[in-house]
């Protein structure tokens, strides 16, 4: 009697709410997802999953005011030629790092019940995330899971050219100085092109 081998399931719900808590690109993906607004109006009829969204803009709200006092700090000691300032980065950097974990979570959970609502568990346990994330891109017009992680691999590397080269000539101070100066500037352009507002306008 002969029995048709089990198919292995490649992903599942578990595995994708880890990667959206863990894996920086696949939790960008996914945050530019619930933003679209017909993802957004339709998931937030929902009591449990509007507080999500609630909570999230009130997260996102806090993150762009931190990202601005970062080139602000960045901005005033290049003017008055105080690189010591830079090391006020870390008050807004510890903010930052704080709020990634609530930020992803709530991502997480927003993404969850969407999938919910949307794939049957064979489905997912069928497909690998990026097949999913793939499928998704093409039904709502956004970036694929690629095109995010190739826009902010591109930046990545280009931004830390242009410190490299550039940043010595703006930042007249000493060796150290100017390699904190380089990484300040470096950390948050990185941060700033990377947010769902930029990301959104890949294609």
């Amino acid at each position: 009697m002969s029995t048709e081998p089990k198919q292995t399931a490649v992903s599942s719900m578990t595995s994708i709410i880890s990667s959206i808590e863990n894996d920086r690109q696949v939790y960008r993906w996914f945050l530019i997802f619930i933003s679209l607004p017909e993802i957004r109006q339709t998931l937030s009829k929902q009591n449990n999953t509007k507080e999500k969204y609630q909570n999230l803009k009130e997260i996102q709200t806090i993150e762009i005011i931190t990202y601005l006092a970062l080139t602000l700090i960045i901005i005033v000691s290049w003017l008055i030629k105080q690189p010591w300032l830079l090391s006020l980065e870390a008050i807004p950097l510890l903010i930052l790092l704080n709020l990634f974990p609530s930020n992803r979570r709530c991502v997480a959970a927003i993404s969850e019940q969407f999938l919910l609502n949307n794939f049957q568990p064979d489905e997912l346990n069928q497909q690998t995330l990026y097949q999913t994330c793939e499928y998704l891109s093409k039904k709502y017009n956004t970036p694929s899971l690629v095109d995010i992680i190739t826009f902010q691999d591109l930046t990545g590397r280009k931004v830390l050219l242009g410190a490299v080269f550039f940043l010595p000539f703006i930042y007249p101070f000493k060796t150290w100085q100017t390699y904190a100066a380089t990484f300040a500037v470096l950390l948050t352009t990185i941060a700033v092109v990377n947010t769902s507002i930029i990301l959104r306008k890949l294609k």
